[in-house]
Order: C-alpha cells, then sequence, then structure tokens
C-alpha cells in the first residue's frame, strides 16, 4: 500500500487520502480492540473457548474433537480451528498464554479485513476517495466489528477469505477464479453458511451472462468457462471437506446444527426478532445499502445485494443467536458499507454531471458551506450511529457486564486444573472454559458436544434462548458418572448420589460450590463419632454471647438468605433480632480422636480471624476451617491421625460484626480408614 500505484489515471497508495484514512482507522482499530480485551481481561467468550479446545486437542494428537475419544462436531468454523492451531504451537513453544495469542491472531485478521475493503472499495469507485473512506470508515466505527475483533471467534476470518474473493474477483489477473474459487471455498470451511457468498457469486454472474445478449459468442463463452472454473474450484474444496467431515464425524450436519435447528422451522420467529433489531441498531444504514439497486446491472453490486437477501433470511430460519451485536450478521457489514459507499459514489457522479454544478462549483463560498453543512450532518450522524451501536452492541452488553463473570470462570477452571486426575469428568453446560483450561471430559447439559442432548424433543422449541432449550435429563447425566458437577447444572442435593459438596475455594474464587464424587473410598465412616447438632447432643456444649442465644438453629432465619447443605439443627450465628452483629463463642466437651480424618461442613462467611471452626487438641487450636461468603455449607477435612487417642474439642468463634459476619456449622463426623478400627 506504500508504494504508488496508477489505475484509471489516479495514483493510489499514501497520495490518496483513502489510504491515510485507512492507516487511522488500522491505529483506531488496534487500540480500541486491545482496550476491550483488557476489559475482557484478556479472555474470550465461552463459545469460542469450545474451538480453542477443539484446537489445542488437535495439537496435542487428540484429534479434532472436544473431549478425547468422542468424535462429536460441536462446532461450525473448522477452518478457524484449523488456522488456530499453529498459533497455539508458536505460543506454547514460547511459553505464552495461549488465549491472548488467540486475541492478537483475530485482530491481525480484523485489521487484514480493513485493508482488503479499501482496496475493494477502490476498486468499485471511479469518482472519489470520499466514498472508499466512507466504508472504512462505517466498518472501524462498528461496535460489532470492533467487539468481535477479540472476540476469539470465526468471524473476521470468514470476513477475510470472502472479501479477498471479493478482490480477485473484481481484478484482471489471467488466475483470478483459481483465486477466487480458493477463497469461496475456504469461507465455506471457515463457517457453513458462508456457502451462500458462493452461491450468490455463481448466481449474481451467471445473471450477468444471461442479461448481456449484445456480447459476442466468444466473450460469452469465455466468461461462462471462467466462471465455471470457479465455481468447480468452490465446490471441490466444499466437497472434499465436506466428504471428510462425514466420514470423521459420521453425521451429514453438525451437531450443533441438530440442537438449534433440527428440522424445523420454530426458530423463525425468534429470528424475525433478531434481523429486526440488527437492523433497528443500524438505522437507515441497511436502507441506503439497498439504494445499490440503481446500480444493481453491475454484477459485483448484484452478488452483494443477493448475498445480504439471502444471509439474512438463512439466519432468521435459523433463529439467531443471543450474545449481543449480532454476531452471525458481521459478515454482512462491510458488505453493506460497500454497498452505502457505491452509492455514494453514484451520487457523487450524478452531482457532478448535472448541468447546474458547474455553475455552483466556481462560487467558493457556496461550496464551502454545503460542504460544512454536509460534513457536519455526516458528523453528527455518525456519532449518533456509533454511540447507539455502542449502547447495545458488544461493549456494553457483553465487555461491561459479562467481564467479571467470564474472568471469575476462566480463573476457576485454571484453579481445578491444579487437581484434575487423568480421566475426569465434568457436568457443566458452559463447556468452553472447562474443555481448555481444567482440560478434563465435559458431559454437556446443553448438548453442544452430546448428539442424545442436541436431539432431544422440547415442548417450546424456537422460542428460549438460543443453543439453550434443551436441558440434559439429571439421570442422563448422572449415570455417566461424573467426577465433578458444577454448580448449577444437576438441581438438588447430590449427597444421596454420592457426591459432596465442596465451597473451600481459594480468595478471588467465589462459585456457589462445587459437587465432588465421594473420594472417601477406602475407608469407612464412624457414625458413633458422628455430631449432627441435635438439642440432645449438645446439651453439656458451652455457648456465650448472643450468637448461640438460641443454639442450635433449627429451620429458616428470618432474613438470611436461604441455606443450603444442613440436615436438621446446625450452628448457626446469624440470628434474627441482630443479623449478621450477633457475636459468641461456642465451646463442645472433650471427645476421642480415632479416625484418621475429621469432616465437618461448614458455611457463611469468609474471615478466619473471626469467622471460625476450630479443633482443639491438648487446648491449642490444631485445625481450624471458615466459610466461603456462601449459604452453602461444604465439606472441610481434618487430617487427625496423627492424634489418634488424644482428646479434642470443638470451638466455634464469631466476633465479626460486617457483611457476612456470621458461620455456620454441621455435620461432624470422623473417617477411618480400611485396614483400621
Amino acid at each position: 500500500m506504500g508504494a504508488r500505484i496508477r489505475r484509471r489515471g489516479r495514483e493510489v497508495g499514501f497520495h490518496d487520502p483513502a489510504a491515510w484514512v485507512l492507516l487511522i482507522a488500522v491505529v483506531l482499530l488496534a487500540q480500541v480492540a486491545l482496550w476491550y480485551a483488557r476489559l475482557y481481561h484478556y479472555n474470550v467468550i465461552d463459545d469460542a473457548y469450545i474451538s480453542f479446545n477443539y484446537s489445542k486437542n488437535l495439537m496435542l494428537g487428540r484429534g479434532i474433537v472436544f473431549n478425547p475419544g468422542e468424535y462429536v462436531e460441536g462446532y461450525t468454523n473448522f477452518l478457524w480451528i484449523i488456522a488456530l492451531t499453529p498459533v497455539f504451537m508458536v505460543a506454547r513453544a514460547l511459553h505464552a498464554d495461549l488465549t491472548t495469542a488467540a486475541i492478537l491472531f483475530n485482530l491481525v485478521i480484523a485489521l487484514l479485513d480493513l485493508c482488503l475493503v479499501y482496496w475493494i472499495a477502490r476498486r468499485m469507485m471511479r469518482r472519489s476517495w470520499v466514498p472508499v473512506g466512507l466504508a472504512i470508515v462505517l466498518c472501524v466505527l462498528d461496535n460489532s466489528y470492533q467487539g468481535y475483533a477479540v472476540s476469539g471467534l470465526e468471524n473476521h476470518l470468514v470476513l477475510l477469505c470472502m472479501l479477498g474473493a471479493l478482490l480477485f474477483a473484481l481484478g484482471t489477473s489471467p488466475r483470478r477464479w483459481l483465486w477466487t474459487g480458493i477463497l469461496l471455498g475456504l469461507a465455506n470451511l471457515s463457517r457453513p453458511d458462508a456457502g451462500l457468498f458462493g452461491a450468490t457469486f455463481a448466481l449474481a454472474f451467471a445473471l450477468d451472462l444471461v442479461r448481456k445478449r449484445g456480447d459476442d459468442g466468444s466473450s460469452r463463452v469465455t466468461r461462462a468457462a471462467l466462471l465455471g472454473k470457479t465455481v468447480a474450484i468452490w465446490l471441490l474444496i466444499t466437497g472434499v471437506w465436506f466428504l471428510w467431515r462425514w466420514r470423521y464425524y459420521g453425521l451429514l450436519l453438525p451437531n450443533t446444527f441438530y440442537l438449534k435447528v433440527a428440522s424445523t422451522f420454530d426458530g423463525v420467529q425468534r429470528g424475525l426478532e433478531y434481523s429486526r433489531t440488527f437492523l433497528e441498531d443500524r438505522y437507515y444504514l441497511p436502507v441506503a445499502a439497498l439504494l445499490a439497486l440503481r446500480w444493481v446491472h453491475q454484477p459485483i453490486v448484484r452478488w452483494l445485494l443477493l448475498f445480504v437477501l439471502f444471509h439474512m433470511a438463512w439466519i432468521t430460519y435459523v433463529g439467531g443467536d443471543f450474545y449481543t451485536g449480532h454476531r452471525f450478521f458481521i459478515v454482512l457489514l462491510p458488505m453493506l458499507y460497500l454497498l452505502i459507499a457505491r452509492t455514494f459514489d453514484g451520487v457523487i457522479a450524478m452531482v457532478s454531471s448535472h448541468r447546474w454544478w458547474k455553475p455552483m462549483r466556481r462560487n467558493p463560498i457556496l461550496v464551502a458551506s454545503l460542504i460544512g453543512a454536509l460534513g457536519g450532518a455526516s458528523g453528527y450522524g455518525l456519532a449518533h450511529f456509533t454511540n447507539r451501536l455502542m449502547e447495545r452492541g458488544p461493549y456494553t452488553g457483553e465487555y461491561l457486564r459479562w467481564s467479571d463473570v467470564v474472568d471469575g470462570n476462566v480463573r476457576y477452571m485454571r484453579w481445578l486444573a491444579r487437581f484434575v486426575r487423568p480421566g475426569s469428568s465434568m457436568v457443566v453446560g458452559d463447556i468452553g472454559a472447562a474443555g481448555f483450561f481444567a482440560d478434563l471430559s465435559v458431559i454437556d447439559a446443553l448438548g453442544v458436544v452430546d448428539p442424545n442432548t442436541s436431539r432431544m424433543k422440547v415442548s417450546g422449541f424456537g422460542k428460549g434462548k438460543p443453543g439453550h432449550e434443551k436441558w440434559a435429563p439429571r439421570e442422563y447425566m448422572l449415570s455417566k458418572k461424573p467426577t465433578y458437577v458444577k454448580w448449577g447444572w444437576i438441581s438438588g442435593d447430590l449427597t444421596g448420589n454420592g457426591y459432596y459438596l465442596f465451597t473451600d475455594f481459594p480468595q478471588g474464587i467465589d462459585p456457589d460450590g462445587l459437587w465432588i464424587k465421594e473420594d472417601l473410598v477406602d475407608g469407612r465412616f464412624l457414625p458413633e463419632t458422628a455430631i449432627h447438632f441435635d438439642p440432645s447432643e449438645v446439651a453439656f456444649w458451652t455457648p456465650s454471647g448472643s450468637a448461640f442465644a438460641t443454639f442450635p438453629t433449627q429451620g429458616i432465619i428470618h432474613g438470611q438468605l436461604g441455606v443450603f447443605g444442613h440436615a436438621g439443627s446446625y450452628v448457626n450465628t446469624f440470628t434474627a433480632n441482630e443479623g449478621d452483629k450477633a457475636t459468641g463463642r461456642l465451646l463442645s466437651p472433650p471427645f476421642a480422636l480415632v479416625g484418621d480424618k475429621m469432616i465437618v461442613r461448614v458455611g457463611g462467611g469468609r474471615d478466619p480471624d473471626k469467622l471460625r471452626v476450630s479443633l482443639l487438641i491438648d487446648g491449642k487450636r490444631v485445625f481450624y476451617a471458615t466459610g466461603s461468603n456462601r449459604e452453602n455449607l461444604g465439606r472441610r477435612v481434618w487430617d487427625i491421625a496423627p492424634y489418634k487417642g488424644k482428646q479434642a474439642r470443638m470451638e466455634v468463634v464469631d466476633i465479626a460484626t460486617g457483611s457476612w459476619g456470621h458461620i455456620m456449622v454441621d455435620e461432624a463426623v470422623q473417617w477411618v480408614s480400611n485396614g483400621r478400627k
């Protein structure tokens, strides 16, 4: 782009003002997108992590699978997965973060897309650099284009292939048919619905052959042959890929199609709303794009218009998506903005050729006034356009709203990865981060990588959240004997199913809990040591302070959130009269330590200095536990084997008076390993 290239009597390069617009746009997009990445803690949305996990497994030699050994096509972006794999290889060799590497790779592609928009617009426009700059500016100011430049999804790769095909189709190289066909095929591999771009290409140029009846026969035959070669290359690449994936996964269509669409038209109503809001967010811009119908006789304009219409119809059929910014329509943005630029270029041509224009332009004051008025109106319009998209697009709807939630989940899965044993599995619905970071097999509650769940018949299908309408039955998920169950994906108490609730997460990781398959299996619990905190069991305990005025607690305390994980009576220092302000101390009588471990359930506030349950041995605090700022009571385990035979006392202390200033305790019991009494 730095070199000067002469085309149609004009210089193209940095002597072209539109090239400077491109340079500014590239710098602006890079800065804004990296700012979004920082806001999002250099994470990506969970759907992107699904693709990342396929790439990671391919890098590790496990195949293009989500769960090793399970051949399920839970993605629709084959080329993105293939492209990410060498990126991950390089990042791993350099000990760099894989997610950050993918984000930067995503951004580079988005910047290349802008450059392609420039070159395409330059070839389409005839009169002025202004329409070229307009197409670039509209792209770079669109919040969806910005936001998804660092989302970790394939949108900009699809655009790269499409725009590349468009650029070659506009060229004059003898090999343009080859590269156009290749890029159409690669677009199809990037996402199946990009096949519409190839189909509308064939239709647009076939119509061009039909309507140009005045051409000589040899010219039409030549153009028909070029069109046929291009379509053949596109279909060959697509066909080879289709046959490979059919053999590899055993299904004609991706598993996600059966999950979100199946064979119904139930999602159309939702898709209509999705399309309506896309058009509404951009106000008059789609209408301005439709004005390009005036130049529909040009094959490229016809191609773009047909693609916009066909693609919107397809996305309407499949029911749209739930992510903000209309990610399925991002591939339309440069197409719409190129059409708008073409309309603007045509208007400039018509105005400049009108008989009253020449006398007017001799009046510098009038010309300056017109330019000022148009510039002011355009500036106001672009500012309004940008503000609206910022309010309703990914910046507000994803980067501000969900950044801390996504970061918390990523940190959670990174932490879990330190303890996961080979062969572990987890019931979860937000499967991307679980597979990518924790590196365990997922039992997908929502069916993205589970063919059984994806084919379920559910009532009201097509009216709920896309991809979240089918939920695997409880019995089905438990029948797979998961090692872990992420909180919330299987309802109810799983203690009776052989799980215990873990809540002892480190500071900064604060999920409600994690169900873990019982791992104290090489031994037995000693029921005679159990402390259930029934009134008869604690008659000789010593309470003091207002926190234990009604010890033991039974039922629900007015003003407290719902408590989960206790059985019958339990210790609870939250009181109806004082709430978290109540304080006190509770001390048990001495009891014998006869097991190897002592298990106790703890909940409430997290403050080991002011809120704790302790095991006192010889009057010294040897073990202690605190809550996790949750009303769920989770297991704590103390290794008491070295103290077997000694006497101990349990102490509960609450001297906290602020928020979460209470502690809860229940179900203390000792456990002994096999071979010991």
